[in-house]
């Protein structure tokens, strides 16, 4: 246990450093750029933060995050890679909004739950199938999962254009889903909305399962050693699909928040990115459930204020884009991190004595 805290104080340290040194860079490009480096943070800081309305945004934004993040450490953990998220949020959220647009008369609690059922499944099923050809045929997951995430795409792009197109209104989206089903905002004019308490709410029965129930523990031996998983009478195939489809399942519900609570409709470019970012999140965190919503805290305030800073010091938003890249590149040098942390520690230590 000893040895355990240990390793996490030293990644706490290195993940600290990366980020420290990515925002130095930041400063470093916006001096370069003729900009002032404490304007443009303080800016950031008060687009993201600085405001009951501003936090209320920032909040929304980290409920995809959050979601997605899971469900990439859920797949990771078990040594298979879930690639696919988007085209499951797409295939998830498109679900969501049939039943929310089909079904118009249904008792509101009964439409909500309907329509996350009918997301999971669809994101579920979706993640479902690369999972089979990886244990069955040993088809590369990796592969197959990217491609899915364009025919995913594609379908529903298709699918809102012409069978489901919108009666009136927004090209390139379905109808509204009904007026009752919308879930309530929590802030005036954000889009924060109910979703981030049912988020919450799974991200603890994530954390719970992950680290306290043995098809968690399960999960993790099989991701970390297939051959002692196997040797030890677990079917590693069973639980590689299992995770997958729970992996899925989660990318689907996220679709489904983006429906109910942002946009009232499927959009075919309802999400941009949206489950690359939380796989970033997830990775740089190394897939901890609590690390993950505190690592979307963290990116869903660099990209809530980082419009408030072009807005009002004109440093460009995509400079942001550049500090999360320099962020995960440095979170990829982490052993070296460690080594400089740990000589300094050696170092202080001498110093002492």
């Amino acid at each position: 246990m000893k040895g355990r805290k240990k390793f996490d104080f030293e990644y706490i340290g290195s993940l600290l450093l990366a980020i420290t040194l990515a925002l130095l860079l930041g400063a470093l490009i916006m001096l370069l750029n003729g900009k002032n480096p404490a304007m443009g943070y303080f800016a950031l800081l008060q687009g993201a933060l600085g405001s009951k309305y501003a936090m209320a945004s920032t909040l929304a934004k980290t409920v995809p995050l959050i979601l997605t993040g899971l469900a990439t450490a859920i797949s990771f953990r078990s040594g298979i890679f879930n690639i696919g998220g988007e085209g499951q949020l797409y295939l998830g959220a498109f679900a969501a909004a049939y039943v929310g647009f089909t079904f118009t008369n249904l008792p509101v609690i009964v439409a909500v739950i309907a329509a996350i059922i009918a997301s999971a499944l669809a994101g579920g099923f979706y993640a479902y199938v690369p999972a089979l050809l990886k244990v069955k045929y040993n088809i590369d997951e990796v592969i197959t999962t990217i491609m899915f995430n364009s025919i995913a795409m594609l379908f529903t792009n298709y699918l809102v254009n012409y069978p489901f197109q919108a009666q009136q209104g927004k090209m390139g989206g379905t109808d509204m889903i009904a007026e009752a089903y919308k879930f309530p905002k929590l802030v005036a004019m954000s889009k924060l909305n109910t979703s981030i308490f049912y988020t919450m709410i799974i991200a603890i029965l994530v954390y719970y399962m992950v680290k306290k129930t043995s098809y968690g523990y399960n999960f993790k031996i099989v991701g970390e050693n297939s051959v002692f998983s196997k040797y030890a009478g677990l079917n590693n195939k069973k639980y590689m699909i299992l995770a997958m489809i729970l992996s899925g399942a989660l990318c689907g519900i996220a679709g489904a928040f983006e429906v109910y609570g942002t946009h009232y409709r499927f959009l075919q470019n309802i999400s941009k990115g949206l489950a690359f970012d939380g796989m970033l999140v997830s990775l740089i965190v190394k897939n901890n459930p609590v690390g993950i919503v505190i690592m979307s805290i963290f990116f869903a305030v660099l990209k809530t204020g980082s419009n408030t800073m072009e807005l009002t010091t004109g440093v460009p938003s995509e400079l942001i884009l550049v500090i999360q890249s320099v962020i995960i590149l440095f979170i990829a040098g982490e052993n070296g991190f460690k080594q400089i942390i740990k000589r300094r520690s050696m170092n202080k230590g001498k110093l002492v004595k």
